[in-house]
């Protein structure tokens, strides 16, 4: 619920209707990286597949985007499309990024490695 009222709250502060014509109340946050993106829903419709992106990029130019597909598509091309990656988050991902689980990551920082890679630091 904070992120969504972050998420409103910026798109006001950054113009508004005037630079993103959409009901505030329409934004609802799901997500955030640690580069303090917001990745919102525009909720507008009864079915939420078909909802689209609203991605505000604390350093991306211009600030909101709007992708017109779904999370699981806009999800898909952040880990295999390095282009549409680089334009649309605030983070660098690695150029193959991978899952590991949370014990993993766990059982790796115990041992002194990075817990994404399992590589020594």
């Amino acid at each position: 619920m904070r992120e969504t009222a972050n998420a409103r709250g910026t798109w006001e502060i950054f113009g508004g209707r005037a630079a993103l014509d959409l009901d505030p109340d329409s934004i609802l946050a799901w997500g955030v990286t640690s580069g303090a993106d917001i990745y919102c829903w525009l909720t507008t419709g009864d079915d939420p597949d078909l909802w689209p992106v609203l991605v505000y990029g604390r350093h991306t130019n211009p600030h909101f985007q709007v992708h017109p597909f779904g999370m699981a598509e806009f999800l898909r091309r952040l880990v295999t499309d390095g282009e549409f990656r680089e334009e649309t988050i605030s983070v660098v991902l690695p150029s193959t990024p991978t899952f590991v689980k949370w014990r993993e990551q766990k059982r790796r920082s115990d041992a002194g490695l990075d817990p994404s890679t399992g590589e020594p630091w």
